[in-house]
């Protein structure tokens, strides 16, 4: 674990439209966690610089201008910041991260992001990922060492990454032994969690080939169901959410969801949480022992624990692994492959 320094300072660029306004107005429009109170009271104490320049009430914005917020105290929440090199050459690393730390900044975490967390524990300081992973889903991510890498290989990602496979460990026993699923997925405009992908006929083409390792016994049921399935999935496609959405579909959510389990109840309780305020304490998750147990898991039970990688100067594709699942995630697969 990391924790962020206690000063912290966030850039922002002023934006065309807001030409010859008030600095205050400018950031009372744009950063809406402050009051225009309280933005005023940063701005006279001298906790906002533009273009190197403290501020004052008078201040006027002028487009591309560099304002740089000073907040001190600052928290943020702890996330697991060890990694795994699983391979590594002069361009490419292949990373083993672990789940419950963001891939980019988010609305609470800019300092403990996972690309900082590389970029400081290497010695490329423009590691740049070249795909995501959910922040609650840990695996194997392709790293290009240098920014000068990833702009040139990232138009051709699927030249290179040709196979992405997931494990899951999902509620229920799963029906089929594989399963190729190609529904569509969008959000829906009614749900009261906008992030959530749902089945819709004009959704995006979505493909995951899903394929049951074997089931077990939970040892605490879990909304009722004790039975737990180990399900390999291949991304086939690359949408928001795919695999998540898709086994929550078909009736197989996966354990430690907060989103797509039990309607989504415990990501608002997490949610509710949270500041955007960045001078406002973000340590604690909102979620509680009984909350995780409900659940099923402390955390997701989705790993990307495989890939198929062709990098142009290779003759053959070759397959790296990875089975660094969460204690949880490991006790459960463990006891399915070794048939207990």
């Amino acid at each position: 674990m990391s924790r962020a320094p206690s000063d912290m300072y966030f850039e922002s660029v002023v934006q065309p439209e807001h030409e010859g306004w008030l600095l205050l107005d400018s950031l009372c429009k744009r950063f809406t966690y402050h009051s225009r109170e309280l933005w005023g009271e940063k701005i006279a104490n001298g906790f906002v610089a533009v273009n190197g320049e403290t501020a004052n009430l008078e201040t006027i914005a002028h487009r591309g201008d560099k304002v740089v917020y000073h907040v001190t105290n600052y928290t943020e929440p702890e996330v697991p910041t060890d990694f795994k090199v699983v391979f590594e050459d002069d361009e490419f690393m292949l990373v083993a991260k672990p789940a419950g730390v963001p891939v980019h900044h988010t609305g609470h975490i800019f300092y403990n992001t996972f690309t900082a967390i590389v970029r400081r524990g290497t010695d490329y300081e423009t590691a740049t990922p070249m795909h995501r992973l959910d922040r609650d889903t840990g695996g194997l991510m392709l790293f290009a060492k240098y920014a000068e890498s990833a702009a040139r290989f990232q138009k051709n990602l699927d030249r290179i990454l040709l196979k992405k496979f997931y494990m899951a460990v999902v509620r229920g026993d799963f029906s089929s032994e594989l399963v190729d699923c190609t529904m569509p997925l969008r959000e829906d405009p009614a749900d009261r969690l906008r992030l959530r992908m749902h089945h819709f006929e004009d959704g995006k083409p979505c493909h995951t080939r899903f394929r049951k390792v074997g089931e077990g016994q939970l040892l605490q049921p879990v909304a009722g169901e004790s039975k737990y399935s180990v399900v390999e999935a291949e991304l086939l496609t690359g949408r928001k959410h795919q695999i998540r959405a898709h086994l929550a579909e078909l009736g197989y959510p996966i354990l430690g969801d907060r989103l797509y389990n039990f309607d989504g109840i415990y990501y608002e309780k997490m949610s509710r949480s949270w500041s955007r305020d960045p001078s406002v304490d973000n340590s604690e998750e909102g979620l509680s022992a009984e909350d995780l147990k409900a659940l099923g898991g402390k955390s997701q039970m989705l790993y990307a624990y495989k890939v198929e990688i062709q990098l142009p100067y290779w003759k053959e594709p070759r397959v790296f692994d990875c089975e660094d699942y969460p204690a949880d995630m490991a006790e459960l697969v463990k006891r399915v492959k070794s048939g207990v």
